[in-house]
């Protein structure tokens, strides 16, 4: 098995942090991982992305254009901002969160990005994790209720080793919370 994964959204969604669970569950199946992140002014709204390439041998983490098999766009702008790395036939689970850059009115922000990714061509799941998220009392479940909903599509499917990759990352924070959040987002899309 080999692939890769291009993850994006803004400052602050836990996006470096589905990252490394996602890294743990690979590592756990006896892959090698590569990962790189890039988050210039994360604190300030800017744009996060992580690439995780993975796979028997796997020796550079950066992605070129169209290479990604999969993408989890925690942000609606982002997941147009970063598509050029997803490869044709890839799959985009998409939050459809719209979050206007500083600077940025709702007249200049897309409309209807979900069809515009539609349009593509690429396979779209569409989680409403942050909404479902607020319902679960944090809206920092975010990132596990997009990975719940990615484990149910990607070739890794063991929701067991899933869990124990979440556990281990959280080291006890909220654990129960961001385990129900993963059942929950993983419900979604089986």
């Amino acid at each position: 098995m080999r692939g890769s994964i291009v993850l994006c959204g803004v400052g602050g969604m836990g996006i470096l942090r589905a990252s490394e669970i996602i890294a743990e569950v690979l590592l756990q199946k006896g892959l090698m991982v590569c990962q790189s992140e890039v988050h210039g002014m994360a604190q300030r709204g800017g744009s996060v992305v992580t690439y995780l390439r993975f796979g028997e041998e796997a020796y550079a983490p950066l992605l070129q254009r169209g290479e990604a098999d999969f993408m989890i766009a925690f942000e609606q702008m982002e997941a147009l901002r970063y598509i050029a790395y997803l490869k044709i036939g890839g799959t985009i689970i998409l939050n459809p969160l719209s979050l206007y850059p500083p600077g940025t009115s709702a007249a200049e922000y897309p409309q209807d990005i979900p069809s515009l990714l539609e349009e593509t061509g690429f396979t779209l799941i569409t989680v409403p994790a942050t909404e479902m998220s607020l319902k679960l009392g944090d809206v920092r479940f975010t990132n596990t209720f997009l990975l719940g909903a990615f484990s149910a599509v990607f070739p890794i499917q063991e929701e067991k080793l899933w869990e124990q990759a979440i556990i281990k990352v959280f080291r006890g924070k909220k654990e129960e919370e961001n385990l129900k959040a993963f059942r929950e987002g993983r419900k979604t899309v089986q």
